[in-house]
C-alpha cells in the first residue's frame, strides 16, 4: 500500500499487517447535518457520529487511521495476472503516477492470480486531507463503501454469486452490484440515486442488472441486500417494491432487508478481523 501525503510509513512496510485504531467513514451527511458530519468506530462495540471538531478528542491518541470512502473518490479495477506479472508494474501502468495505491490479492484462478487495486487520485487525496482536522495520525488503509458494506453482509448471510447492495441514506440511496470471486467480495459497478428516486432508482437497477450479466458475463442479480437506519430518503417498503418490479428475474432473486445505520465502518471491521 502507498498513500503518498497522506502517510509517513516507508513504502517497503506491509501495511496489511498493520490494523487501523480507528475507522472513519468519510461519506458526507446531507446539507444541515453538518455538525455531525462524521462517523468513526473506536471498536467494534461502538460506533459514534461525532463533530469534525471533536475527533481528535474522541479517538483518544489513535494513530492509525482506516478510511471507509464513496466509491467515486476511490477507484477500484480488478486484474488477473500470469505468473510473470507485476502487481505494482500493472497497477502503476494503470494509474497515474501521483495516485494513491493499494493492491488487494483475492486468490488464484487457474494459473492467474487475482487482485483489486484501489487508487485515490490527487484531487480527491485533497479533499481527503481538508476533512481529517489532524496531522499526526496516518491513513494505514482506505477501502471504497461497497467493499466495505459487503463484508458486513457477509457476516449475516451467505452470499450467492452475483448481488445487489441498495444502501438508503438520509439523502441518496447507494448502488452497489456486487459478485464472489474466490471467497471475496468485487464491486462490479456502483451508482448513486439522489433525486427522481422513485423512477431513477428503477432505472439504475435495471441496468445494473443488465451489466452485470452482459458486460461482465456474471450471472444476473439473485440476491438483494437493503441496507437502512433510521432515516432514509424513501420507506424501505417503498424501496423493495421499487427493486421488486425491477429485476425480471425476480422469482428467482431473495430480497433481504437489514437495519444497520453504520454497516460501513462495522464492516471495515469485520474485514480487518478476517484479516488477523
Amino acid at each position: 500500500m502507498k498513500l503518498p501525503n497522506l502517510l509517513d510509513f516507508d513504502v517497503s512496510v506491509d501495511l496489511w499487517k498493520i490494523r487501523p485504531g480507528v475507522y472513519i467513514d468519510l461519506r458526507p451527511f446531507p446539507y444541515g447535518m453538518a455538525e455531525e458530519a462524521y462517523v468513526y468506530a473506536p471498536s467494534l462495540k461502538e460506533v459514534y457520529v461525532a463533530p469534525k471538531e471533536e475527533l481528535p478528542s474522541r479517538i483518544d491518541g489513535e494513530e492509525k487511521l482506516g478510511l471507509v470512502l464513496s466509491n467515486n473518490v476511490i477507484s477500484s479495477k480488478f486484474f488477473l495476472l500470469s505468473p510473470d506479472q507485476d502487481i505494482r508494474e500493472v497497477a502503476f501502468r494503470n494509474f497515474r503516477e501521483d495516485s494513491a495505491i493499494d493492491d488487494f490479492y483475492i486468490g488464484d484462478i487457474g494459473i492467474e492470480r487475482a487482485y483489486i487495486v484501489n487508487s485515490i487520485d490527487t484531487a480527491s487525496k485533497r479533499i481527503i486531507e481538508s476533512q481529517l482536522p489532524f496531522i499526526e495520525p496516518v491513513i494505514v488503509r482506505a477501502i471504497p463503501a461497497s467493499f466495505a458494506i459487503s463484508c458486513f453482509i457477509r457476516s449475516l448471510f451467505d452470499l450467492k454469486s452475483t448481488y445487489l447492495i441498495v444502501e438508503c441514506r438520509a439523502y441518496e440511496i447507494c448502488l452497489y452490484s456486487c459478485a464472489i470471486v474466490e471467497g471475496a467480495s468485487v464491486t462490479l459497478s456502483s451508482d448513486v440515486v439522489k433525486s427522481n428516486i422513485s423512477n431513477s432508482l428503477k432505472e439504475k437497477i435495471i441496468f445494473m442488472n443488465h451489466k452485470a450479466g452482459r458486460f461482465f458475463k456474471t450471472d444476473l442479480i439473485s440476491q438483494v441486500f437493503v441496507v437502512s437506519g433510521e432515516r432514509s430518503v424513501l420507506p424501505v417498503e417503498k424501496i423493495t417494491e421499487i427493486v421488486s418490479s425491477s429485476l425480471k428475474n425476480i422469482d428467482k432473486v431473495e430480497i433481504k432487508v437489514v437495519e444497520e445505520p453504520f454497516s460501513a465502518v462495522k464492516g471495515a471491521w469485520l474485514f480487518e478481523d478476517e484479516k488477523k
